[in-house]
């Protein structure tokens, strides 16, 4: 494990997977982060595939290949490239069992580092092929939800920020697939406040269309503590727990990528929603923060 630090908050990360495992508030020495055991991963990074693939497989360049759920990153060994007391770069490169999956040489980098009472967190994606890289990007933290304790899960809720017109929503069907359907989400108030509740994820994922979101914010009157997530930079932020339960977390995910659109057949990547194309040479950048208060 591999430990960065400030004045305000103590961050642990797994190099299996490059996860955040703890976030934990240096003054009241509580956990943001979810370890809880009915989902046995805390902030995994999705890659080079967001969700299930059609039949577990997908195509490029006329080729079909295997790619598990969420793609191969978040179970792999990642190298410690550089460190400092609040900031740690890791690194996961192709590799023989990479390309077994995905056939590119490709670098993905991961830079955490503590600002205040801010986690900073940059994507870095090079394609050091011959050949255009197609790709999805997503982060995919839990964080307890009450947060230290206060309240339960339905006194939360999530603001969207800076008050956009009307929030899109993509159609799933069935989950974890897409439909291919967008339409206005009508689970949110006037104030584009959505009170929280377990029911809302029984049929699965919610992802939204986020070109329009600058912000999440996740809060409660009962107590002072809330967690805000700066999101700017990515075209959809999807929010998950698990299916007709009551654990107490939410998943909220900043996605430079989507799931497949449900069909019988491999989805080709060349022309698949959502996904990024770096060229030869080329390195692509995403970052988001998260302020724990």
């Amino acid at each position: 494990m591999i430990t960065i630090k400030n004045n305000k908050l103590e961050v642990e990360i797994d190099q299996l997977g490059a996860q955040i495992t703890h976030v934990v508030d240096a003054k009241g020495s509580f956990d943001y982060i979810w370890n809880g055991k009915a989902w046995k991963r805390h902030a995994p990074i999705l890659f080079p595939s967001i969700g299930r693939s059609n039949d577990d497989h997908y195509v490029v360049d006329g080729q079909t290949y295997p790619m598990p759920q969420h793609g191969f990153a978040r179970d792999l060994q990642w190298e410690n490239v550089r460190k400092a007391d609040d900031q740690v770069l890791l690194q996961l490169k192709a590799s023989p069992k990479t390309k077994e999956y995905y056939p590119f040489d490709f670098t993905l980098q991961v830079d955490y580092k503590l600002v205040g009472n801010q986690l900073l967190t940059k994507y870095s994606v090079t394609n050091n092929d011959k050949t255009t890289m197609p790709y999805a990007l997503g982060s995919h933290p839990g964080f307890n939800i009450p947060i230290d304790d206060d309240g339960v899960f339905e006194d939360y809720t999530l603001t969207f920020g800076p008050h956009p017109k009307e929030i899109q929503q993509l159609g799933i069907n069935p989950a974890p697939f897409r439909d291919g359907t967008k339409a206005p989400f009508t689970a949110v108030d006037k104030d584009n406040v959505l009170k929280l509740d377990h029911s809302t994820f029984d049929n699965g994922l919610i992802i939204l269309d986020a070109k329009k979101i600058e912000t999440v914010i996740l809060r409660s009157d009962q107590t002072a503590h809330e967690i805000k997530l700066n999101v700017k930079h990515f075209p959809y932020i999807t929010f998950w727990t698990m299916e007709n339960a009551t654990e107490p977390y939410l998943c909220i995910e900043p996605f430079a990528g989507l799931p497949d659109q449900a069909s019988d057949q491999p989805t080709d990547w060349a022309n698949k929603k959502g996904n990024n194309f770096a060229e030869p040479g080329e390195t692509q950048s995403f970052e988001y923060g998260i302020e724990f208060s």
